[in-house]
């Protein structure tokens, strides 16, 4: 009895804590844990100490309180992955709630059991790839997605109850704010529009325990918002912060949003701006730390001149409806089609259809009445991803880590309100009618089972790619930290350095690195300048042609040429010598004056 009562009372923190030892176990014995892109670690370098050498609570893409509560974890304990960890901490975390208040929703053993077994595949098939691979874009998604879930399935009509069930929900809202707020940003029409599913589905819309209830719950996530941005704005309020900030947005704009202008097709426009042809080349091989005078300014004529030259060779129109038509193909081409987003594509597709068909019988008593305003929101939800889907798609922005975030966020809504509705109409509905959720469930879990081959070997390929890509980087790495090289310093060309990424958890070393890229989203900020002042540097382009001890380092086969051209252009002329190579792989180079 004693079992048995205790087994009732904690069966789904049980149920929940099982599916993510089995999601633990499967990921740490087959894979190792990599940061998906270096920006990862770069932002865990700055945060480490291994960037300037002591934790620095600016990371430059993080909101400041979360920053600097991992620089504070790393001042702590110097010698452990703490980024990696917290980012495991929320992937993981995550899925726990998700999981848990599924299973909350589910009365009976047996129904509990499939609910596990198909989350488990499905869950596993979607974010298998992410969890291997980890990305603050993606874990910013995740958060706001499993905050989307749970505020979907609130189960309280009382306000105070309402509130207080809620407070997870807006934690993990604010916290995927400060973990990337452009994520969050960017997600935030979905997240009105969830709010608004969720508000009109009551039975007195306008009454005042609703607007209580609602608007406590968006006020407190804003003011956890606006407190974290007032922390930033502080936090980031010197002048020099400030004028990198602005570099920062403008480099941006530039390389993520736009296309840099050829040289020669727009000459005028480069004079005009004082920008010589060999300086063009820093922007084009993104090595522009050496030249002083590429400053915000610079960066922010070139991105408005980007962009309005991008606008005349398209007219709006016909870019318009070339996004149209990637829009649709995105959705609706089968996997083996060009541009197909399956299986999230398609799964979004189901969800919109099960979350229609569902809410008909369980509203009751009028289902045309009640198909109508399903058939209502599902339209203002498809309308919102809408305008969102085409915005990116004319801004050439869709990488697979904001193209998942998206659909994340999106099946975060609909499958929080698939399953309250089906929970409804089980509970309230004759045997017969318990067909439809039982289906609808079984369709899931067919759906995992089929995908998750899928995702396996996608996993499988990324790791084994990042692993291969990396035996050259670390043979480079180990080089440039041993013996006497120790006390030199390297700048490294930028396109020869994009391909490294690192493990999170193994080969762990916090240690001040005597290497930096030429170039980068860090460039010229006051934690770039920190570093270069360690080694006692302060002018790039003077520190490479006059000091015996700073070197330059590219891939083996690049040309170095552009190097001479821009001391030319400076004025002087310098000589290239190779003074190693690292496993046929790398060139390190010392320059000097002729």
């Amino acid at each position: 009895m004693v079992c048995k009562a205790f087994w009732r009372k904690y069966e789904n923190l049980i149920g929940t804590g099982l599916l993510l030892l089995v999601l633990l176990v499967f990921t740490s014995v087959r894979y190792d844990y990599y940061f998906d892109l270096n920006d990862d670690v770069l932002m865990k370098d700055i945060l480490a100490g291994v960037y300037t050498g002591e934790p620095e609570s600016r990371n430059i893409q993080m909101i400041w309180p979360v920053s600097a509560f991992l620089s504070l974890l790393y001042r702590m304990g110097r010698g452990l992955p703490w980024y990696g960890i917290f980012l495991c901490l929320c992937h993981f975390g995550s899925i726990a709630l998700i999981v848990h208040r599924s299973l909350c929703l589910c009365r009976r053993i047996p129904g509990k059991a499939l609910l596990l077994a198909g989350e488990g595949v499905l869950l596993g098939g979607l974010l298998l790839p992410h969890l291997v691979s980890v990305q603050y874009t993606v874990t910013s998604a995740l958060l706001v997605s499993a905050a989307a879930f749970l505020f979907m399935t609130t189960d309280a009509a009382e306000p105070g109850d309402f509130i207080r069930k809620n407070v997870i929900t807006v934690f993990l809202a604010v916290l995927a704010y400060l973990v990337r707020p452009w994520m969050l940003l960017l997600l935030l029409p979905l997240i009105c529009a969830a709010g608004l599913i969720r508000w009109s589905g009551e039975e007195k819309i306008f009454a005042r325990e609703n607007w209580t209830k609602y608007l406590a719950v968006i006020g407190a996530v804003l003011a956890g918002i606006g407190l974290g941005q007032l922390c930033h704005q502080i936090a980031y309020g010197s002048a020099e912060w400030k004028t990198f900030l602005e570099y920062f947005n403008n480099r941006t704009e530039l390389y993520d949003f736009q296309t840099l202008p050829e040289y020669e097709k727009h000459r005028d426009f480069y004079e005009r701006e004082g920008l010589k042809q060999s300086e063009w080349e820093l922007l084009d091989n993104y090595n522009f730390g050496l030249d002083p005078a590429i400053d915000e300014k610079l960066l922010g004529a070139v991105a408005e001149y980007a962009a309005a030259n991008r606008s005349e060779r398209k007219p709006f129109m016909q870019k318009l409806r070339e996004s149209l038509g990637q829009y649709y193909r995105r959705m609706i081409y089968p996997p083996w089609r060009n541009e197909s987003d399956f299986p999230w594509s398609w799964l979004v597709i189901f969800s919109y259809l099960a979350a229609l068909v569902t809410a008909v019988p369980a509203q009751g008593k009028r289902p045309a009445l009640s198909f109508f305003q399903a058939a209502l929101r599902l339209l203002f939800l498809l309308m919102v991803r809408t305008v969102l889907w085409i915005w990116l798609i004319y801004r050439d922005r869709v990488p697979v880590r904001i193209s998942h975030s998206m659909y994340l966020m999106e099946l975060g809504i609909l499958l929080g309100l698939v399953l309250v509705q089906c929970a409804r109409l089980w509970r309230g509905a004759a045997d017969r009618r318990r067909l439809l959720p039982a289906g609808i469930g079984i369709v899931y879990a067919l759906a995992g089972f089929l995908i998750l081959p899928r995702a396996i070997e996608a996993a499988d390929t990324d790791v084994a790619a990042k692993a291969a890509a990396n035996i050259r980087y670390e043979r480079l790495y180990s080089c440039l930290g041993s013996g006497q090289r120790r006390e030199n310093f390297y700048f490294i060309d930028v396109y020869s350095s994009v391909a490294y990424t690192e493990k999170l958890f193994v080969n762990v070393d916090n240690s001040l690195d005597n290497y930096d890229i030429m170039g980068g989203w860090a460039c010229k900020s006051p934690l770039w300048h920190k570093k270069l002042g360690v080694f006692g540097i302060t002018d790039v382009q003077e520190a490479l042609a006059e000091r015996d001890d700073v070197f330059y380092v590219q891939e083996a086969g690049a040309d170095a040429g552009w190097l001479q051209r821009y001391y030319r252009e400076c004025g002087s002329e310098v000589q290239i010598h190779l003074t190693e190579m690292v496993e046929d792989e790398f060139e390190i180079y010392r320059i000097s004056r002729k």
